[in-house]
């Protein structure tokens, strides 16, 4: 089972310079807006589930969390991927949680259950599709996000990532031109885990299918801009 990081001052320390970085490098020049950020609370730990297009999501989505103050963070992620190359393995080292993609087994649904228990310390981030789409369609949800809820036992809350396809996806080219300044990020409300915790695991994937889905269509009443947030 991979080790769940421990919470101390050397470790967010390290998640405030990789949020300093990921908000100079990939939030400001293709973030445009994020919507619905007056929904979270930095006192409250959350189980966030977003369409997934782009290993530049995770970064992205850091560089929020860091600039509304919702971290530390702890990414569910696949190892092969983040250990493909060195960037890769240093920049997943101190907030992520690698698993090797497979086939659902009791080991696999006891570690899936310790990353959802960790959400008592860590805000925790679930691509639940389990691969990268096409940016616009939200897939199934894969079996897993039902036991990292069920034992979170937080509020979910659903993000939609817009337009990320135009800067990279799974086997695209990156795009510097293409996606400057169009990306929107949309948060939906917080889900409280009374209203998914009796829901069967089939009820419970269509349920975050349907989330993630509506978050984008919701009417954006929040904007942040990534470069003043904490000035």
């Amino acid at each position: 089972m991979p080790p769940t990081p421990q919470i101390s001052r050397r470790l967010i320390f390290v998640q405030a310079l990789l949020g300093i970085g990921a908000s100079l490098a990939i939030a400001l020049p293709f973030l445009r807006r994020t919507h619905g950020l007056q929904h979270l609370r930095p006192d409250q730990r959350y189980l966030f589930v977003c369409n997934h297009v782009s290993l530049l999501d995770t970064i992205l989505l850091g560089a929020i969390f860091w600039l509304s103050d919702n971290y530390p963070m702890l990414t569910l992620g696949d190892k092969n991927v983040w250990h493909a190359s060195r960037i890769r393995r240093w920049l997943s080292q101190p907030t992520s949680f690698l698993l090797d993609r497979g086939k659902l087994n009791p080991g696999k649904v006891r570690e899936l259950q310790a990353f959802g228990r960790a959400a008592k310390d860590f805000n925790l981030l679930v691509f639940p599709e389990g691969t990268r789409g096409n940016g616009v369609q939200v897939a199934e949800c894969q079996p897993g996000i039902y036991f990292i809820a069920q034992e979170a036992c937080v509020p979910i809350v659903p993000i939609f990532i817009e337009n990320m396809q135009l800067v990279s996806t799974k086997h695209g080219k990156f795009d510097l031109f293409g996606g400057f300044r169009k990306v929107e990020v949309h948060f939906g409300e917080p889900i409280a885990p009374k209203k998914y915790l009796a829901l069967s695991r089939d009820e419970f994937m269509e349920f975050v299918q349907q989330k993630i889905s509506t978050a984008k269509a919701l009417q954006p009443t929040a904007h942040l801009n990534p470069a003043l947030h904490r000035v």
